[in-house]
């Protein structure tokens, strides 16, 4: 069973705020001895066993505070980014080839008769 963590860029600077202030925590439910469930909000969502990073940036591509957690942090082992932008790809791709290898890569054609096309990789840590 592998946890997966799912981030999420939104462009407008109050939705960006309020990401900020929400992903410093997350809410974890646990069931009890007595069968009640007991919510913690004060775990942090970095401090939590997640295997698979699951990342959507905008078409800037991922933050260097993402690209650093990424390298740094080896409980990643799996990373699922979903790209509109090609050029940030290549990017982040050079910038996580020294932790991250690529090991399957499609596009989609979500929005027929323009030329965007959304490109859809799975990159494994190196061991």
């Amino acid at each position: 069973h592998q946890h997966v963590l799912h981030t999420h860029h939104h462009h407008q600077q109050q939705q960006h705020q309020q990401q900020q202030q929400s992903s410093n925590t997350t809410t974890q439910t646990t069931k009890t001895q007595s069968n009640t469930t007991h919510t913690n909000t004060n775990l942090k969502w970095y401090t939590q066993n997640y295997q698979v990073l699951l990342v959507d940036p905008p078409r800037m591509g991922l933050d260097d505070k993402v690209i650093d957690l990424c390298n740094t942090n080896e409980m990643f082992q799996h990373i699922v980014y979903v790209s509109c932008g090609r050029r940030a790809l290549k990017d982040d791709l050079v910038k996580l080839q020294g932790c991250f290898e690529v090991v399957g890569c499609t596009m989609i054609d979500l929005f027929p008769r323009t030329d965007s096309v959304e490109t859809l990789v799975h990159l494994r840590r190196r061991r």
